[in-house]
């Protein structure tokens, strides 16, 4: 389980070959942010992973506003305006507006559901592990949501909650691509961290975006430290 990869393909191809997987649930986010999206699109394709829409999959597919939290604002417009529109071809940008908002998936008699931000807002509400603690969960067993960037799992008895963090950009204090692996026989979830060549990502994004001082201190400063 991932999400929220955003244009950083180095991050990607290390989860993938670190995690063992029969499938690939993507919580949405492939643009934005990062230096590569059309290599994060073909990748998710190639492995075909079964994903839902993410809020800055729908900026860049519809011309949404992407509602990013304002830290993260001008860097989100930005790097839509210079390398997500500029760098996806338009079948990859219809590609990205055909996901669903909500998924349901069933393993064995495990049912599943997947949401980029939270139930009744799937593209902008940011749910932290303290509000999914309290919130109301119905036809599912589990809930997968991305969104925050930030990995946690709430299991209560009444609800059953995960976020696998950020495979792109974590801004949970750790740098390294976050993941999460369900064992669908043990209901369990086991969490993972995949270390990649974050330098690099940088230094691309500075040969695309380094003119802009603000946008590109922001980004490399949160690829560096994951906050």
């Amino acid at each position: 389980m991932i999400s929220d990869v955003h244009s950083n393909p180095l991050a990607l191809e290390a989860v993938l070959g670190t995690a063992v997987y029969d499938d690939v649930l993507f919580m949405g986010d492939v643009v934005d942010y990062g230096p590569f999206p059309f290599e994060v699109h073909e990748m998710l394709r190639h492995v075909r992973a079964k994903r839902v829409l993410g809020n800055h999959d729908a900026a860049a597919a519809f011309g949404l506003d992407c509602r990013s939290s304002p830290k993260a604002y001008q860097a989100a417009v930005r790097t839509r305006e210079r390398i997500t529109l500029q760098k996806m071809p338009r079948k990859a940008l219809q590609a990205l507006g055909k996901a669903q908002r909500t998924l349901d998936l069933t393993y064995g008699d495990l049912r599943v559901r997947a949401i980029h931000a939270s139930p009744g807002d799937e593209l902008y509400r940011y749910i932290s592990k303290e509000e999914a603690a309290s919130l109301e969960v119905r036809g599912t067993d589990l809930l997968l949501l991305g969104h925050t960037h930030v990995p946690y799992e709430v299991k209560d008895g009444i609800r059953w909650i995960v976020n696998p963090g950020s495979v792109g950009m974590p801004k949970d204090g750790d740098p390294r691509a976050s993941y999460a692996v369900l064992d669908t026989s043990k209901r369990e979830v086991m969490f993972g961290r995949a270390s990649y060549d974050v330098e690099r990502t940088i230094a691309a994004l500075r040969e695309l975006i380094g003119d802009e001082p603000r946008v590109f201190d922001f980004l490399a400063g949160t690829l560096r430290t994951g906050r």
